[in-house]
Protein backbone atom coordinates (compact mmCIF):
# COMPACT_ATOMS: atom_id res chain seq x y z
CA UNK A 1 0.00 0.00 0.00
CA UNK A 2 1.25 3.39 -1.17
CA UNK A 3 1.38 6.20 1.03
CA UNK A 4 -0.53 8.66 -0.71
CA UNK A 5 1.95 12.05 -1.71
CA UNK A 6 0.51 15.14 0.10
CA UNK A 7 0.09 17.95 -2.97
CA UNK A 8 1.68 21.17 -1.53
CA UNK A 9 -0.34 24.40 -1.10
CA UNK A 10 0.63 27.84 -2.15
CA UNK A 11 0.08 30.31 0.78
CA UNK A 12 -0.59 33.74 -0.49
CA UNK A 13 2.60 36.37 -0.67
CA UNK A 14 1.77 37.99 2.28
CA UNK A 15 4.77 41.03 1.19
CA UNK A 16 3.59 41.52 -2.22
CA UNK A 17 0.08 42.49 -0.57
CA UNK A 18 2.19 45.08 1.68
CA UNK A 19 3.93 46.60 -1.31
CA UNK A 20 0.78 46.85 -3.51
CA UNK A 21 0.70 50.78 -5.11
CA UNK A 22 -2.26 53.25 -4.59
CA UNK A 23 -2.77 54.46 -7.57
CA UNK A 24 -6.49 55.28 -6.78
CA UNK A 25 -6.07 57.49 -3.78
CA UNK A 26 -3.69 59.37 -4.92
CA UNK A 27 -6.01 59.95 -8.42
CA UNK A 28 -8.49 60.88 -5.80
CA UNK A 29 -6.74 62.80 -4.08
CA UNK A 30 -5.58 64.89 -7.13
CA UNK A 31 -8.94 65.65 -8.50
CA UNK A 32 -10.23 66.34 -4.79
CA UNK A 33 -7.29 69.30 -4.95
CA UNK A 34 -8.16 70.40 -8.43
CA UNK A 35 -11.99 70.53 -7.48
CA UNK A 36 -11.43 72.58 -4.10
CA UNK A 37 -9.34 74.66 -5.98
CA UNK A 38 -11.37 75.26 -8.94
CA UNK A 39 -14.03 75.72 -6.23
CA UNK A 40 -11.99 78.61 -4.40
CA UNK A 41 -11.36 80.27 -7.48
CA UNK A 42 -14.66 80.45 -8.29
CA UNK A 43 -16.01 81.56 -4.94
CA UNK A 44 -13.31 84.10 -4.70
CA UNK A 45 -14.50 85.03 -8.30
CA UNK A 46 -17.91 85.35 -7.33
CA UNK A 47 -16.67 87.50 -3.92
CA UNK A 48 -14.72 89.58 -6.30
CA UNK A 49 -18.07 89.84 -8.29
CA UNK A 50 -19.93 90.73 -5.34
CA UNK A 51 -18.13 93.01 -4.18
CA UNK A 52 -17.80 94.84 -7.57
CA UNK A 53 -21.51 94.72 -7.61
CA UNK A 54 -21.73 96.38 -4.64
CA UNK A 55 -19.11 98.90 -5.68
CA UNK A 56 -20.77 99.71 -8.70
CA UNK A 57 -23.98 99.96 -6.53
CA UNK A 58 -22.55 102.13 -4.15
CA UNK A 59 -20.89 104.19 -7.03
CA UNK A 60 -24.63 104.21 -9.21
CA UNK A 61 -26.30 105.60 -6.36
CA UNK A 62 -23.93 108.58 -5.57
CA UNK A 63 -23.98 109.78 -8.90
CA UNK A 64 -27.24 109.56 -8.35
CA UNK A 65 -26.91 111.64 -5.64
CA UNK A 66 -24.73 114.06 -7.56
CA UNK A 67 -27.35 114.80 -10.46
CA UNK A 68 -29.87 115.29 -7.81
CA UNK A 69 -28.18 118.18 -6.27
CA UNK A 70 -28.24 119.53 -9.82
CA UNK A 71 -32.02 118.89 -9.75
CA UNK A 72 -32.13 120.73 -6.27
CA UNK A 73 -30.49 123.86 -7.64
CA UNK A 74 -32.90 124.14 -10.23
CA UNK A 75 -35.85 123.84 -7.76
CA UNK A 76 -34.41 126.58 -6.11
CA UNK A 77 -33.49 128.91 -8.97
CA UNK A 78 -37.28 127.90 -10.07
CA UNK A 79 -38.54 130.27 -6.98
CA UNK A 80 -36.57 133.67 -7.03
CA UNK A 81 -38.43 134.53 -3.81
CA UNK A 82 -36.87 131.32 -2.10
CA UNK A 83 -33.88 132.13 -3.50
CA UNK A 84 -33.55 135.68 -2.41
CA UNK A 85 -35.53 135.92 1.17
CA UNK A 86 -34.32 132.57 2.22
CA UNK A 87 -31.43 131.09 0.51
CA UNK A 88 -29.76 134.97 0.53
CA UNK A 89 -26.48 134.00 -0.68
CA UNK A 90 -26.10 131.27 -3.37
CA UNK A 91 -23.17 131.80 -3.40
CA UNK A 92 -21.86 131.09 -0.29
CA UNK A 93 -24.26 129.51 2.13
CA UNK A 94 -23.85 126.14 3.89
CA UNK A 95 -27.13 126.05 4.84
CA UNK A 96 -28.51 125.07 1.84
CA UNK A 97 -25.77 123.54 -0.26
CA UNK A 98 -23.33 121.54 2.28
CA UNK A 99 -24.43 117.97 3.02
CA UNK A 100 -28.33 117.51 1.91
CA UNK A 101 -29.52 114.03 2.32
CA UNK A 102 -31.08 111.97 -0.17
CA UNK A 103 -34.12 110.47 0.35
CA UNK A 104 -33.64 106.70 1.06
CA UNK A 105 -35.83 103.94 -0.39
CA UNK A 106 -38.30 103.39 2.17
CA UNK A 107 -38.55 99.39 0.48
CA UNK A 108 -34.75 98.90 1.23
CA UNK A 109 -34.32 99.46 4.84
CA UNK A 110 -30.40 98.44 4.49
CA UNK A 111 -29.80 100.94 2.12
CA UNK A 112 -26.91 103.68 2.43
CA UNK A 113 -27.78 107.08 2.82
CA UNK A 114 -26.31 109.55 0.37
CA UNK A 115 -25.82 113.10 0.45
CA UNK A 116 -23.95 115.75 -1.90
CA UNK A 117 -22.78 118.92 -1.84
CA UNK A 118 -22.50 121.56 -4.45
CA UNK A 119 -19.41 123.42 -4.18
CA UNK A 120 -17.55 126.40 -5.71
CA UNK A 121 -13.90 126.71 -6.14
CA UNK A 122 -13.78 131.12 -6.62
CA UNK A 123 -10.78 132.88 -7.18
CA UNK A 124 -9.73 135.55 -4.42
CA UNK A 125 -8.83 139.05 -5.64
CA UNK A 126 -5.82 139.14 -3.35
CA UNK A 127 -4.35 136.06 -5.28
CA UNK A 128 -5.37 132.00 -4.46
CA UNK A 129 -9.03 130.42 -4.46
CA UNK A 130 -11.48 129.60 -1.96
CA UNK A 131 -13.81 126.33 -2.12
CA UNK A 132 -17.41 127.63 -0.95
CA UNK A 133 -20.69 125.78 -0.77
CA UNK A 134 -22.87 127.00 -2.81
CA UNK A 135 -23.60 127.89 -6.80
CA UNK A 136 -21.37 130.22 -9.37
CA UNK A 137 -22.75 132.67 -10.88
CA UNK A 138 -22.23 132.73 -15.37
CA UNK A 139 -22.98 136.32 -15.17
CA UNK A 140 -20.36 137.34 -13.53
CA UNK A 141 -17.68 136.44 -16.83
CA UNK A 142 -17.19 137.84 -19.33
CA UNK A 143 -18.93 136.36 -22.37
CA UNK A 144 -16.85 136.20 -25.26
CA UNK A 145 -20.66 135.93 -27.52
CA UNK A 146 -21.90 138.55 -25.94
CA UNK A 147 -19.13 141.12 -26.22
CA UNK A 148 -18.82 140.45 -29.98
CA UNK A 149 -22.31 141.27 -30.31
CA UNK A 150 -22.49 144.50 -28.19
CA UNK A 151 -19.28 145.48 -30.27
CA UNK A 152 -18.82 143.81 -33.54
CA UNK A 153 -15.39 145.25 -34.02
CA UNK A 154 -14.14 143.10 -31.61
CA UNK A 155 -12.47 145.70 -29.56
CA UNK A 156 -14.52 145.46 -26.53
CA UNK A 157 -14.07 141.95 -26.47
CA UNK A 158 -10.29 142.33 -27.12
CA UNK A 159 -9.51 145.03 -24.35
CA UNK A 160 -11.31 142.78 -21.94
CA UNK A 161 -9.25 139.70 -22.77
CA UNK A 162 -6.22 141.37 -22.32
CA UNK A 163 -6.75 142.09 -18.41
CA UNK A 164 -6.49 138.33 -17.65
CA UNK A 165 -3.60 136.67 -16.65
CA UNK A 166 -1.19 135.22 -19.31
CA UNK A 167 -3.28 136.40 -21.79
CA UNK A 168 -0.80 138.14 -24.92
CA UNK A 169 -1.62 140.30 -27.52
CA UNK A 170 -1.48 137.48 -30.54
CA UNK A 171 -4.36 135.02 -28.75
CA UNK A 172 -6.38 138.19 -27.99
CA UNK A 173 -6.78 138.69 -31.25
CA UNK A 174 -7.21 134.86 -32.75
CA UNK A 175 -9.91 134.86 -30.38
CA UNK A 176 -11.62 137.89 -31.69
CA UNK A 177 -10.97 136.83 -35.16
CA UNK A 178 -12.32 133.42 -34.56
CA UNK A 179 -16.19 134.85 -33.53
CA UNK A 180 -15.97 137.91 -35.53
CA UNK A 181 -18.52 138.13 -38.56
CA UNK A 182 -15.75 138.24 -40.93
CA UNK A 183 -12.85 136.81 -42.54
CA UNK A 184 -10.12 139.01 -42.33
CA UNK A 185 -7.49 138.88 -39.70
CA UNK A 186 -6.52 141.43 -37.28
CA UNK A 187 -2.56 142.73 -36.56
CA UNK A 188 -1.56 139.48 -34.52
CA UNK A 189 -4.75 137.33 -35.12
CA UNK A 190 -6.07 134.32 -37.20
CA UNK A 191 -8.51 133.44 -39.81
CA UNK A 192 -9.92 130.24 -41.80
CA UNK A 193 -6.22 131.01 -44.26
CA UNK A 194 -4.44 129.75 -41.55
CA UNK A 195 -6.46 126.50 -39.97
CA UNK A 196 -6.51 125.53 -43.43
CA UNK A 197 -3.04 125.65 -44.13
CA UNK A 198 -2.95 122.76 -40.80
CA UNK A 199 -2.16 118.95 -41.28
CA UNK A 200 -5.78 118.84 -40.38
CA UNK A 201 -7.84 121.51 -41.54
CA UNK A 202 -10.08 123.52 -40.42
CA UNK A 203 -12.39 126.86 -40.90
CA UNK A 204 -12.72 129.75 -38.15
CA UNK A 205 -15.64 129.83 -36.73
CA UNK A 206 -16.96 133.67 -36.95
CA UNK A 207 -20.00 133.18 -35.18
CA UNK A 208 -20.66 132.76 -31.32
CA UNK A 209 -19.07 129.95 -29.63
CA UNK A 210 -21.31 126.83 -28.23
CA UNK A 211 -18.99 125.59 -25.45
CA UNK A 212 -15.88 127.07 -24.02
CA UNK A 213 -13.62 124.33 -25.51
CA UNK A 214 -14.18 125.02 -29.11
CA UNK A 215 -11.32 127.74 -27.80
CA UNK A 216 -8.98 125.54 -28.02
CA UNK A 217 -9.21 125.28 -31.77
CA UNK A 218 -8.06 128.99 -31.75
CA UNK A 219 -4.68 129.51 -32.74
CA UNK A 220 -2.20 130.06 -29.39
CA UNK A 221 -5.05 128.89 -26.70
CA UNK A 222 -3.24 125.27 -25.39
CA UNK A 223 -5.39 123.32 -22.21
CA UNK A 224 -2.78 124.48 -19.30
CA UNK A 225 -3.98 128.62 -20.42
CA UNK A 226 -7.77 128.00 -21.00
CA UNK A 227 -7.99 125.53 -17.74
CA UNK A 228 -4.96 125.57 -16.04
CA UNK A 229 -2.41 123.30 -13.93
CA UNK A 230 -5.28 122.64 -11.25
CA UNK A 231 -6.06 118.97 -12.87
CA UNK A 232 -9.02 118.07 -10.51
CA UNK A 233 -10.43 121.90 -10.61
CA UNK A 234 -10.60 121.67 -6.71
CA UNK A 235 -8.17 125.04 -6.27
CA UNK A 236 -5.73 123.13 -3.82
CA UNK A 237 -1.88 122.45 -5.07
CA UNK A 238 -2.37 118.69 -5.10
CA UNK A 239 1.55 118.34 -6.18
CA UNK A 240 2.80 121.15 -4.12
CA UNK A 241 4.30 123.01 -6.52
CA UNK A 242 3.50 126.36 -4.50
CA UNK A 243 1.18 127.67 -7.33
CA UNK A 244 -2.28 126.64 -8.47
CA UNK A 245 -3.90 128.07 -11.43
CA UNK A 246 -7.12 127.26 -12.84
CA UNK A 247 -6.48 128.92 -16.24
CA UNK A 248 -9.03 131.30 -17.90
CA UNK A 249 -12.13 129.31 -17.60
CA UNK A 250 -12.67 131.23 -14.19
CA UNK A 251 -13.28 134.29 -16.13
CA UNK A 252 -15.02 133.47 -19.55
CA UNK A 253 -18.35 131.88 -20.19
CA UNK A 254 -20.18 131.21 -23.09
CA UNK A 255 -23.68 130.87 -21.57
CA UNK A 256 -25.42 133.74 -20.51
CA UNK A 257 -29.19 135.83 -20.97
CA UNK A 258 -30.82 138.37 -19.78
CA UNK A 259 -34.79 139.22 -20.28
CA UNK A 260 -35.87 142.81 -20.30
CA UNK A 261 -37.91 142.20 -17.00
CA UNK A 262 -38.00 143.79 -13.67
CA UNK A 263 -37.28 142.71 -10.34
CA UNK A 264 -41.10 141.14 -9.67
CA UNK A 265 -40.39 139.16 -13.58
CA UNK A 266 -42.78 141.80 -15.57
CA UNK A 267 -41.55 143.39 -18.61
CA UNK A 268 -40.36 146.46 -17.70
CA UNK A 269 -41.92 149.69 -19.83
CA UNK A 270 -41.22 150.65 -22.78
CA UNK A 271 -40.82 154.22 -22.47
CA UNK A 272 -40.65 155.00 -26.50
CA UNK A 273 -43.24 152.86 -27.69
CA UNK A 274 -46.43 154.46 -29.74
CA UNK A 275 -49.36 154.76 -26.63
CA UNK A 276 -48.38 157.73 -25.04
CA UNK A 277 -51.03 157.23 -22.49
CA UNK A 278 -50.73 153.88 -21.42
CA UNK A 279 -47.17 154.53 -21.09
CA UNK A 280 -48.15 157.46 -18.47
CA UNK A 281 -50.45 155.10 -16.82
CA UNK A 282 -47.55 152.06 -16.52
CA UNK A 283 -45.05 154.78 -15.20
CA UNK A 284 -47.81 155.94 -12.18
CA UNK A 285 -48.56 152.32 -11.71
CA UNK A 286 -44.62 151.33 -11.17
CA UNK A 287 -43.95 152.70 -7.68
CA UNK A 288 -42.49 156.02 -9.50
CA UNK A 289 -43.15 159.44 -7.88
CA UNK A 290 -46.17 161.14 -9.53
CA UNK A 291 -43.54 163.96 -10.82
CA UNK A 292 -40.69 161.74 -11.89
CA UNK A 293 -43.42 159.95 -13.94
CA UNK A 294 -44.98 163.11 -15.31
CA UNK A 295 -41.74 164.59 -16.16
CA UNK A 296 -40.35 161.85 -18.21
CA UNK A 297 -43.44 161.75 -20.36
CA UNK A 298 -43.44 165.95 -20.51
CA UNK A 299 -39.46 164.89 -21.53
CA UNK A 300 -41.09 163.27 -24.71
CA UNK A 301 -44.10 165.60 -25.09
CA UNK A 302 -42.89 168.86 -25.22
CA UNK A 303 -40.25 168.53 -28.11
CA UNK A 304 -36.39 168.50 -27.40
CA UNK A 305 -35.72 172.05 -27.89
CA UNK A 306 -37.35 172.57 -24.17
CA UNK A 307 -35.51 170.05 -22.18
CA UNK A 308 -32.50 172.21 -20.91
CA UNK A 309 -29.40 171.36 -19.34
CA UNK A 310 -28.87 172.29 -15.96
CA UNK A 311 -25.45 172.80 -14.23
CA UNK A 312 -24.52 171.58 -10.69
CA UNK A 313 -25.72 175.14 -8.99
CA UNK A 314 -29.04 175.05 -10.80
CA UNK A 315 -28.19 177.21 -13.33
CA UNK A 316 -30.19 176.76 -17.18
CA UNK A 317 -27.71 176.53 -19.91
CA UNK A 318 -29.36 177.60 -22.93
CA UNK A 319 -27.85 178.44 -26.11
CA UNK A 320 -30.27 181.91 -26.62
CA UNK A 321 -30.73 182.86 -23.36
CA UNK A 322 -29.51 182.73 -18.99
CA UNK A 323 -31.84 182.02 -16.48
CA UNK A 324 -31.69 185.75 -14.92
CA UNK A 325 -33.62 189.15 -14.95
CA UNK A 326 -34.32 191.72 -17.52
CA UNK A 327 -31.69 193.05 -20.23
CA UNK A 328 -30.06 192.17 -22.94
CA UNK A 329 -28.47 188.60 -24.34
CA UNK A 330 -26.69 187.89 -27.30
CA UNK A 331 -26.91 190.05 -30.20
CA UNK A 332 -29.42 192.01 -28.78
CA UNK A 333 -31.90 189.88 -27.34
CA UNK A 334 -33.45 189.50 -24.01
CA UNK A 335 -32.81 187.40 -21.40
CA UNK A 336 -35.61 184.46 -20.80
CA UNK A 337 -36.73 184.62 -17.26
CA UNK A 338 -37.39 181.18 -16.01
CA UNK A 339 -39.79 180.45 -13.30
CA UNK A 340 -40.23 177.11 -11.32
CA UNK A 341 -43.47 175.60 -11.35
CA UNK A 342 -44.43 172.81 -8.33
CA UNK A 343 -45.19 169.29 -9.31
CA UNK A 344 -48.91 170.45 -9.72
CA UNK A 345 -48.58 172.41 -12.44
CA UNK A 346 -46.31 169.68 -14.01
CA UNK A 347 -48.95 167.70 -13.86
CA UNK A 348 -51.80 169.27 -14.76
CA UNK A 349 -49.64 170.60 -18.05
CA UNK A 350 -48.78 167.00 -18.75
CA UNK A 351 -51.96 165.45 -19.01
CA UNK A 352 -53.32 168.35 -21.29
CA UNK A 353 -51.10 167.65 -23.49
CA UNK A 354 -51.93 164.21 -23.47
CA UNK A 355 -55.40 164.81 -24.25
CA UNK A 356 -54.58 166.35 -27.39
CA UNK A 357 -51.11 164.27 -28.48
CA UNK A 358 -51.03 162.94 -31.91
CA UNK A 359 -47.66 161.28 -31.35
CA UNK A 360 -45.36 159.87 -28.51
CA UNK A 361 -43.00 162.51 -28.97
CA UNK A 362 -39.33 161.97 -28.88
CA UNK A 363 -37.35 159.06 -28.03
CA UNK A 364 -35.32 158.55 -24.73
CA UNK A 365 -32.22 156.90 -25.30
CA UNK A 366 -31.24 156.57 -21.49
CA UNK A 367 -33.06 157.48 -18.37
CA UNK A 368 -29.34 159.03 -17.03
CA UNK A 369 -30.47 161.73 -20.35
CA UNK A 370 -33.01 163.26 -17.99
CA UNK A 371 -30.20 164.37 -15.26
CA UNK A 372 -29.38 167.63 -14.88
CA UNK A 373 -32.15 169.19 -16.95
CA UNK A 374 -35.35 171.13 -17.06
CA UNK A 375 -38.56 171.26 -18.99
CA UNK A 376 -40.25 174.29 -20.32
CA UNK A 377 -43.76 173.91 -19.89
CA UNK A 378 -44.74 177.44 -21.17
CA UNK A 379 -42.86 180.27 -23.31
CA UNK A 380 -44.33 183.69 -23.13
CA UNK A 381 -42.54 185.82 -25.59
CA UNK A 382 -44.91 188.83 -25.07
CA UNK A 383 -43.64 189.59 -21.83
CA UNK A 384 -40.97 192.05 -21.24
CA UNK A 385 -38.46 190.01 -20.72
CA UNK A 386 -39.79 186.80 -22.24
CA UNK A 387 -40.66 184.29 -19.43
CA UNK A 388 -41.07 180.73 -19.28
CA UNK A 389 -42.48 178.58 -17.12
CA UNK A 390 -39.75 175.33 -16.17
CA UNK A 391 -39.90 171.92 -14.00
CA UNK A 392 -36.32 171.15 -12.75
CA UNK A 393 -35.65 167.14 -13.20
CA UNK A 394 -36.31 165.28 -9.98
CA UNK A 395 -33.18 163.32 -10.68
CA UNK A 396 -31.36 166.43 -9.82
CA UNK A 397 -31.33 166.50 -6.40
CA UNK A 398 -28.80 163.75 -5.38
CA UNK A 399 -30.78 162.65 -2.53
CA UNK A 400 -33.99 161.85 -4.79
CA UNK A 401 -31.49 160.78 -7.14
CA UNK A 402 -30.47 157.89 -4.88
CA UNK A 403 -33.72 157.22 -4.11
CA UNK A 404 -35.18 156.84 -7.98
CA UNK A 405 -32.86 155.16 -10.03
CA UNK A 406 -32.83 152.12 -8.41
CA UNK A 407 -36.70 152.17 -9.49
CA UNK A 408 -36.60 153.68 -12.54
CA UNK A 409 -33.50 151.09 -13.95
CA UNK A 410 -35.44 148.60 -12.62
CA UNK A 411 -39.38 149.20 -14.10
CA UNK A 412 -38.00 151.29 -17.20
CA UNK A 413 -37.07 150.38 -20.57
CA UNK A 414 -36.00 152.18 -23.53
CA UNK A 415 -35.24 149.16 -25.80
CA UNK A 416 -38.46 147.10 -27.01
CA UNK A 417 -36.35 144.18 -27.36
CA UNK A 418 -37.83 140.81 -24.87
CA UNK A 419 -34.17 139.03 -25.51
CA UNK A 420 -31.76 141.23 -24.12
CA UNK A 421 -27.54 141.13 -24.97
CA UNK A 422 -26.49 139.62 -21.80
CA UNK A 423 -24.16 142.01 -19.77
CA UNK A 424 -21.53 141.40 -16.75
CA UNK A 425 -23.27 141.70 -12.78
CA UNK A 426 -20.97 143.35 -10.88
CA UNK A 427 -22.26 141.95 -7.81
CA UNK A 428 -19.91 138.60 -8.49
CA UNK A 429 -17.60 139.43 -11.07
CA UNK A 430 -14.04 139.06 -10.29
CA UNK A 431 -11.58 142.27 -10.48
CA UNK A 432 -10.21 140.72 -13.36
CA UNK A 433 -13.73 141.21 -15.50
CA UNK A 434 -14.25 144.37 -14.30
CA UNK A 435 -11.21 145.34 -15.29
CA UNK A 436 -12.21 144.63 -18.74
CA UNK A 437 -15.57 147.03 -18.60
CA UNK A 438 -14.67 150.21 -21.39
CA UNK A 439 -13.53 153.26 -19.76
CA UNK A 440 -12.99 151.78 -15.78
CA UNK A 441 -9.65 152.43 -14.29
CA UNK A 442 -7.69 150.09 -11.95
CA UNK A 443 -8.54 153.18 -9.22
CA UNK A 444 -12.42 152.68 -9.99
CA UNK A 445 -12.47 148.96 -9.79
CA UNK A 446 -10.96 148.89 -6.45
CA UNK A 447 -13.28 151.50 -5.17
CA UNK A 448 -16.24 148.92 -6.45
CA UNK A 449 -14.73 146.20 -5.02
CA UNK A 450 -14.34 147.81 -1.26
CA UNK A 451 -18.56 148.92 -1.89
CA UNK A 452 -19.55 146.10 -2.83
CA UNK A 453 -19.58 144.03 0.39
CA UNK A 454 -22.25 146.44 1.78
CA UNK A 455 -24.37 145.86 -0.38
CA UNK A 456 -27.60 144.50 0.62
CA UNK A 457 -28.10 141.62 -1.86
CA UNK A 458 -31.51 141.41 -3.87
CA UNK A 459 -31.97 144.83 -3.01
CA UNK A 460 -33.33 147.28 -5.71
CA UNK A 461 -29.75 149.24 -5.61
CA UNK A 462 -28.07 145.83 -6.14
CA UNK A 463 -29.92 144.21 -8.87
CA UNK A 464 -30.03 147.06 -10.97
CA UNK A 465 -26.03 148.23 -10.20
CA UNK A 466 -27.33 151.62 -9.08
CA UNK A 467 -25.25 151.75 -6.06
CA UNK A 468 -22.22 151.75 -8.84
CA UNK A 469 -23.37 155.38 -7.84
CA UNK A 470 -24.80 155.28 -4.92
CA UNK A 471 -21.76 153.92 -3.15
CA UNK A 472 -18.97 152.50 -5.87
CA UNK A 473 -18.27 156.49 -6.34
CA UNK A 474 -19.21 156.26 -10.48
CA UNK A 475 -20.21 159.67 -12.21
CA UNK A 476 -23.26 159.86 -13.90
CA UNK A 477 -21.23 160.20 -16.99
CA UNK A 478 -19.16 156.98 -16.21
CA UNK A 479 -22.15 154.77 -15.45
CA UNK A 480 -23.72 156.04 -18.50
CA UNK A 481 -21.25 154.21 -20.54
CA UNK A 482 -21.47 151.12 -18.79
CA UNK A 483 -24.90 151.06 -19.03
CA UNK A 484 -25.33 148.39 -21.80
CA UNK A 485 -22.54 146.44 -20.36
CA UNK A 486 -23.46 146.13 -16.83
CA UNK A 487 -26.12 144.71 -14.31
CA UNK A 488 -26.78 143.41 -10.98
CA UNK A 489 -28.89 139.97 -12.20
CA UNK A 490 -28.34 136.81 -13.49
CA UNK A 491 -30.25 134.11 -15.22
CA UNK A 492 -27.03 131.63 -15.87
CA UNK A 493 -25.50 129.14 -12.71
CA UNK A 494 -22.91 126.86 -12.71
CA UNK A 495 -23.12 124.02 -10.12
CA UNK A 496 -20.63 121.78 -9.26
CA UNK A 497 -21.97 118.42 -7.25
CA UNK A 498 -20.17 115.40 -4.90
CA UNK A 499 -22.41 112.82 -4.53
CA UNK A 500 -20.91 110.68 -1.35
CA UNK A 501 -21.53 108.20 1.50
CA UNK A 502 -20.90 110.26 4.88
CA UNK A 503 -18.63 107.03 5.71
CA UNK A 504 -16.97 107.08 3.07
CA UNK A 505 -16.48 104.79 -0.04
CA UNK A 506 -16.80 106.11 -3.86
CA UNK A 507 -17.64 109.87 -4.63
CA UNK A 508 -19.20 111.08 -8.05
CA UNK A 509 -18.92 114.31 -9.31
CA UNK A 510 -21.20 115.89 -11.56
CA UNK A 511 -21.03 119.69 -13.12
CA UNK A 512 -24.18 121.46 -14.98
CA UNK A 513 -24.98 124.99 -16.01
CA UNK A 514 -28.43 126.14 -15.29
CA UNK A 515 -30.85 128.72 -16.88
CA UNK A 516 -33.06 129.71 -14.22
CA UNK A 517 -35.11 131.02 -17.40
CA UNK A 518 -37.99 132.95 -15.17
CA UNK A 519 -38.84 130.26 -12.95
CA UNK A 520 -38.83 127.29 -15.71
CA UNK A 521 -35.37 126.51 -15.18
CA UNK A 522 -33.19 124.46 -18.26
CA UNK A 523 -29.93 122.57 -18.07
CA UNK A 524 -27.88 124.04 -20.87
CA UNK A 525 -24.79 122.37 -19.98
CA UNK A 526 -23.76 118.42 -17.99
CA UNK A 527 -20.68 116.90 -17.44
CA UNK A 528 -19.59 114.10 -15.40
CA UNK A 529 -16.33 115.01 -13.92
CA UNK A 530 -15.30 111.28 -13.08
CA UNK A 531 -12.41 111.63 -15.22
CA UNK A 532 -10.88 114.93 -13.69
CA UNK A 533 -11.16 113.47 -9.97
CA UNK A 534 -8.13 112.31 -9.75
CA UNK A 535 -6.11 112.76 -7.46
CA UNK A 536 -9.65 113.12 -5.42
CA UNK A 537 -10.91 116.62 -5.44
CA UNK A 538 -12.56 116.33 -2.41
CA UNK A 539 -12.63 114.23 0.87
CA UNK A 540 -16.10 112.58 1.90
CA UNK A 541 -14.87 112.99 5.56
CA UNK A 542 -14.16 116.59 4.77
CA UNK A 543 -17.51 117.26 2.66
CA UNK A 544 -19.48 115.41 5.16
CA UNK A 545 -17.96 117.66 7.83
CA UNK A 546 -20.47 116.72 10.98
CA UNK A 547 -22.87 115.04 9.27
CA UNK A 548 -23.76 111.51 11.29
CA UNK A 549 -24.22 108.50 8.88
Amino acid sequence: MTTPQTVPVSTPNRRSDRLRPGYVLIAVLIVILVLSLVAYRFSDAMVSEMRAGVRSADYAQVRAAAVSGVHYAAALLANPDLLALDVGNPYDNPSYFQDIPVPQDPTNPNSKQAYFSIINVTPLSGGGYQQRYGMSDEGGKININALIALDPSGETLYNALMKLPNMTADVADAIVDWVDSDDTPRTNGAESAYYRSLAQPYSAKNGPLNSLDELLLVKGVTPQLLYGTDRNRNGVDDENAGIVDRGWSDYLTVYGREVNVDSSGILRIWINGDDIVGIYQALLNSGLDADMAAYIVAAKLFGSNNLLRVTADGQIQSSTSTKGGGGMGKGGMQQTVYVAVGADELINAVEARLATAATSGRAINSIFDLVNTAIVLQRNSRTNPPTATVYYSPLNDPARQAQLLPILLDKISTREAVEMVPRLNVNTAPREALLGLPGLTETEVDNILAARDSVIPFSLEAMTGAWLLTQGGLSISKFRSLERYVTGTSMVYRVEVVGYFAQGGPTARVEAVIDSNLGAPRILYFRDLGDLDYPRAYSPQAIAGTTTP
